[in-house]
């Protein structure tokens, strides 16, 4: 405990004077670990502010352990290398150069790519790379619905779930009734789920076979604790080729990413024609 009251004493001296004094202080070694010496300032700087020695001891101590533990690590390691393994100079400047060119990259990027995708890119990229839009999975459009069996509105719902798909007035009825009623549902027509992620809402949904789940189909399920309905507006099996607009995403993130690498490989290129053109550049 001496030394964790020597460190609080010097840093409460330390934050109350200045000059000559401060400079003295704040140099004197507190820790000694093989050939390494921690001073005061290193200590205060790197490993723990004044609060946390005024809340806790504990950790002033800790962290001069730790600090022991890496030099102790650092000087065995200097020791036991051979001066090949330690030479990392080139490591580490390739590292510094690699890591400042990807942040002058993102600004450049930043500041003049144009992410702006046009639909006739996206058909005309997915028609170029049909090959890599291949279904892994089946997908579906589908509207479902999941419904605790004590919600109030149960009985309505089912009544609706009847006749909404032939009385359009019916649908907005529908809607209201499951935002106030329903665990989850999903009414949307243009988009496609992928069907294992049906399966995760509707779990007996697992018990029916791939190919009994064709377009049009409507299943109904109960079990303890909810109410399941489901119709299957439209089906794309695995093998087959995905849809566009299931795509869609995708496509604007590789053209996006394309546009990236573009841009930089042009950005660079100019930038070697011009500093040929101003002799800043001369292969010997």
């Amino acid at each position: 405990m001496r030394l964790i009251n020597y460190i609080f004493i010097c840093l409460v001296f330390v934050s109350c004077n200045n000059g000559s004094d401060k400079k003295e202080t704040v140099s004197k070694p507190i820790a000694k670990a093989g050939t390494e010496v921690l001073s005061l300032a290193d200590y205060k700087e790197n490993y723990i502010s004044i609060e946390a020695v005024k809340d806790s001891s504990i950790l002033a101590k800790k962290s001069i352990e730790n600090w022991a533990i890496e030099s102790l690590f650092y000087q065995e390691a200097m020791g036991k290398l051979n001066a090949d393994e330690i030479e990392i100079d080139k490591q580490v400047e390739a590292y510094k150069k690699s890591l400042v060119n990807y942040i002058y990259q993102t600004k450049l990027i930043e500041a003049n790519l144009d992410t702006n995708i046009t639909r006739r890119e996206i058909e005309q990229y997915y028609s170029d790379h049909e090959d890599n839009f291949i279904l892994k999975e089946n997908i579906v459009k589908v509207h479902y619905f999941k419904i605790p069996i004590k919600a109030p509105g149960l009985e309505k719902i089912k009544r609706l779930l009847r006749s909404y798909v032939y009385v359009p007035k019916d649908v907005e009825q529908l809607k209201n009734l499951c935002m106030q009623n329903a665990e989850n549902f999903f009414m949307n027509d243009s988009t496609w789920l992928y069907l294992e992620d049906i399966k995760k809402e509707i779990p007996k949904l697992r018990d029916q076979p791939d190919f009994n789940l064709g377009q049009g189909r409507v299943l109904e399920f109960t079990d303890e604790l909810y109410y399941y309905y489901l119709r299957i507006k439209e089906v794309k099996v695995k093998n087959g080729l995905s849809p566009l607009n299931f795509e869609k995403q995708n496509i604007k993130n590789f053209i996006i990413n394309k546009k990236k690498t573009q841009l930089i490989n042009d950005y660079k290129f100019q930038l070697l024609e011009k500093a040929k053109t101003e002799k800043v550049f001369e292969v010997y």
